[in-house]
């Protein structure tokens, strides 16, 4: 019986062993690690580089999933999003919507984004690291992106998505996320309320910069079955009508093969979503001389 109990004991011991070794050569452990921001709630940690299975991850100098910013050598559009325009660990660097746009156009995309950011998120940004001598501004953001505002709740170290460490077992990221999904630990905020201040606070910096300012306004996917946008996507299109902000909808442009979960894109979604901002980019290059409307 004694003995039994040890053989059981071994083997749980190897099969858990096993896992972890099969977990950490997925790159499990190797998750982007955040740092909490007083400015623009967290950001990932500048200077890493991460290897997830077959997805390669790596942030600039400031955090960003982008080259590192040097001296400008032509012209420069900043791309500013949430997790859709960063791709998480579901997208490869090379094969982001910024990076393939990069590659179709030849101008220089900078990737300004975090997982779960809104507008006001990017504009704080801005405030604290500037605009780079940005020679364009293309936002893409979803309807629930409306009322995302900054609470500073803390994220960073307490949701399994935002690590502020590299823990020493693979299988406690396992543990993490199970006990996230069963409902224990973080809780998020509430984020209905008033509409964010960061949607024209960007349309008004561009305008001040006198660059070009576009929205390419993203879908979920349940918008997508419904074939037009919640009541929050419409308050968004309202204002940016108001403003007199271009819009490109992106509704008509992605299916839902495109989709990996209601919100976010695989390759497929990334290379269509490449696309739309090749051709917003191609058709914004003949107003970089040009100032937008001037602020109402």
């Amino acid at each position: 019986m004694q003995m039994r109990w040890k053989v059981l004991l071994l083997s749980a011991c190897g099969l858990a062993l096993f896992g972890e070794l099969l977990l950490r050569c997925w790159g499990l452990r190797e998750h982007p690690l955040y740092a909490a921001d007083p400015r623009y709630e967290y950001m990932t940690l500048p200077g890493q580089v991460m290897h997830y299975g077959r997805i390669t991850f790596r942030t600039n100098e400031l955090g960003l999933r982008s080259a590192p910013i040097g001296k400008k050598r032509g012209k420069r559009v900043l791309v500013i999003g949430d997790s859709v325009v960063n791709g998480g660990l579901q997208t490869a660097q090379e094969s982001t919507a910024t990076a393939l746009a990069q590659q179709h156009t030849g101008i220089e995309l900078i990737n300004l984004s975090a997982a779960s950011w809104g507008p006001d998120n990017a504009m704080a940004f801005m405030r604290a690291h500037g605009t780079f001598d940005a020679d364009a501004m293309i936002l893409v953001f979803s309807s629930h992106d409306a009322y995302d505002r900054m609470t500073f709740t803390p994220i960073v170290g307490a949701h399994p998505s935002y690590p502020d460490h590299r823990p020493l077992f693979a299988w406690s990221i396992v543990l993490d996320r199970s006990l996230y999904r069963a409902g224990w630990g973080y809780e998020p905020p509430a984020q209905r309320g008033a509409f964010v201040g960061g949607w024209k606070a960007l349309r008004d910096t561009a305008a001040t910069l006198r660059i070009p300012f576009v929205v390419l306004l993203h879908p979920e996917l349940g918008e997508l079955t419904m074939g037009h946008y919640d009541d929050r996507g419409q308050r968004i299109l309202d204002s940016l009508h108001r403003w007199k902000v271009p819009v490109v909808e992106l509704l008509d442009s992605l299916n839902a093969s495109h989709y990996t979960d209601r919100i976010h894109l695989g390759d497929a979604g990334q290379r269509r979503l490449a696309d739309v901002l090749s051709s917003t980019i191609q058709a914004a290059t003949d107003t970089f001389v040009r100032a937008p409307t001037a602020t109402p």
